[in-house]
C-alpha cells in the first residue's frame, strides 16, 4: 500500500514527532511505499517531502504571538496549508494525518474528498486550539467561540477516520464537541518500538524518580520542583530527582538543582538514554496540568515495569489503577513523595508488577498490525464512493 504520512510540522522532538517516525519506519519494514509530508521545521529529515506553508513564510521575521494567531487563523480560514499538489505524484492508496494544526481543516478536507484518509487524535485541537483544553471554561463568550469553531471543524472531519489513542480521550472530546459523536473513529492504543533485545529490567530504586518530557508549565514542571524541595527535606538517603527533557524552564531546573544536589538534569535523552534513566529510577513523576492524551512517556515506563505518579488530571489511560498513585496539588504531591519514598518492599514490587502487566499488553508489532488493519478498512470503505467537489477531480 501507497501511504502519505501528513504532519504539520516537525519543530520540537515529541511523542507525536517520534511515532510518525517510528510507524513510517515500520511499516516500511512490512513492505508499504511510504512517504512523510511536513513543513520544513527543525527536525525535518532530508528525505520528507515539504509540503506549502504560504502565510507562516511571510511571517519568518515576526513575534511569536503574530505567528501563534495566524497559526489558529488557519485551522479555519486556511491561509496556510497542505495542497493536493504536493501529494498528487505519490499518488497514495491512503493519506494518515497526524498533527494538523499549521497545515489547516480546510486542506485536510480536500485531502479527505481525493483519498481514504485517518487522523491519530494526538491532542485536543479538535476542542480547543492550544491543543489542551486550557482555554475551556475561562468565560461563556470565549466556550461558545469555541463551540462554534468546533462544530465548523466536525464538518470538516466528516470524512475523515478518527484514530483515537484511549477511549478516554474519545469521551473528553465528545463531551466538549458533541457533534464528533458523528465522526467515523476507532480506538486503536498506542505503543512504542523496541530497539534490539528487550532489556532486562532490574528492581526500580524507590527512593528514585524520574521525570521524563517538556520543562514546561502546563507539563508541572515548577510544580514538581517546588514539591520536591519539600519532600527531600525528610527523604531517606539517597533519594534524587532525574529530569529528562528539554524547553523553556530549563533555567529554572538549572537553578534548582544548584540549591538541590539531589536534583539531576538530565537534558534531552535518546532511547539509549531513556531506558538507562529508568534502569536508575523506581518511579515516573508524570505531574502534568493538563488533561493528556496517550502520553508515550507513561508507555515506556510501563514497559519497564516502573509504577507511575500522576496528577489526577493527567492520569495516564494506559496504566491500572495498581500501577498508579495521584496527586491534586503541592501539598499532594509532597505527601505522595513521601510515601513512595519510604514504601515497603513488598508493596512497591506489586505495583511494579502491575506495572509490568500494563506494559506487556503494549506490543508495538500489534499496535502496527492494527494500524495496517485500519488501513484496509478504510480504504474499502472509500470503494465506490464518488469523489467530493471539484478537488477531487484533480487527483
Amino acid at each position: 500500500m501507497r501511504i502519505a504520512m501528513v504532519h504539520s510540522s516537525f519543530a520540537i522532538r515529541g511523542g507525536a514527532e517520534q511515532y510518525v517516525r517510528d510507524l513510517t519506519g515500520a511499516l516500511r519494514g512490512r513492505g508499504h511505499d511510504v512517504e512523510v509530508f511536513s513543513r520544513d521545521s527543525a527536525h525535518a529529515d532530508l528525505a520528507d517531502r515539504a509540503v506549502h506553508t504560504r502565510v507562516s513564510d511571510r511571517l519568518g521575521g515576526r513575534s511569536n504571538a503574530l505567528r501563534k494567531a495566524f497559526t489558529h487563523l488557519g485551522d479555519v480560514a486556511d491561509p496556510t496549508g497542505l495542497s493536493l499538489s504536493d501529494i498528487r505524484d505519490f499518488a497514495p492508496d491512503l493519506v494518515h494525518v497526524h498533527n494538523w494544526q499549521g497545515l489547516g481543516a480546510l486542506p485536510l478536507a480536500r485531502l479527505a474528498r481525493a483519498y481514504p484518509i485517518c487522523h491519530t487524535v494526538h491532542d485536543y485541537a479538535l476542542a480547543d486550539p492550544n491543543n489542551a483544553l486550557g482555554n475551556r471554561g475561562r468565560s461563556t463568550a470565549l466556550d461558545a467561540a469555541l463551540q462554534l469553531r468546533s462544530a465548523w471543524l466536525v464538518g470538516r472531519f466528516r470524512r475523515v477516520t478518527l484514530l483515537w489513542p484511549a477511549e478516554r480521550t474519545r469521551e473528553i472530546v465528545e463531551r466538549h464537541v458533541p457533534a464528533a459523536r458523528s465522526l467515523p473513529g476507532r480506538v486503536v492504543p498506542l505503543a512504542v518500538p523496541e530497539e534490539g533485545p528487550p532489556p532486562v529490567w532490574r528492581r526500580g530504586h524507590t527512593s528514585t524518580f524520574l521525570f521524563l518530557g517538556a520543562l514546561s508549565p502546563h507539563k508541572g514542571v515548577d510544580l514538581m520542583l517546588d514539591a520536591w524541595r519539600s519532600a527531600a527535606a525528610l527523604a531517606p538517603p539517597g533519594a534524587r530527582l532525574l529530569v529528562a527533557g528539554d524547553g523553556p524552564l530549563r533555567d529554572l531546573l538549572a537553578a534548582t538543582a544548584r540549591e538541590v544536589p539531589s536534583v539531576r538534569p538530565l537534558g534531552f535523552l535518546d532511547a539509549a538514554g531513556k531506558q538507562a534513566a529508568l534502569q536508575e529510577a523506581g518511579w515516573l513523576l508524570f505531574p502534568s496540568q493538563w488533561a493528556e492524551n496517550f502520553p508515550i512517556s507513561c508507555v515506556e515506563t510501563l514497559r519497564a515495569g516502573r509504577p507511575i505518579i500522576a496528577s489526577t488530571v493527567a492520569r495516564p489511560p494506559m496504566a491500572s489503577d495498581g500501577a498508579l498513585l495521584t496527586f491534586d496539588g503541592r501539598e499532594d504531591l509532597v505527601a505522595v513523595l513521601r510515601r513512595a519514598m519510604t514504601m515497603p518492599p513488598q508493596e512497591y514490587d506489586r505495583m511494579a508488577g502491575v506495572a509490568a502487566a500494563d506494559g506487556r499488553a503494549l506490543s508495538w508489532d500489534t499496535h502496527v498490525s492494527a494500524i495496517e488493519r485500519v488501513y484496509a478498512e478504510v480504504a474499502a470503505d472509500a470503494v465506490g464512493k464518488p469523489p467530493a467537489g471539484p478537488d477531487a477531480s484533480r487527483r
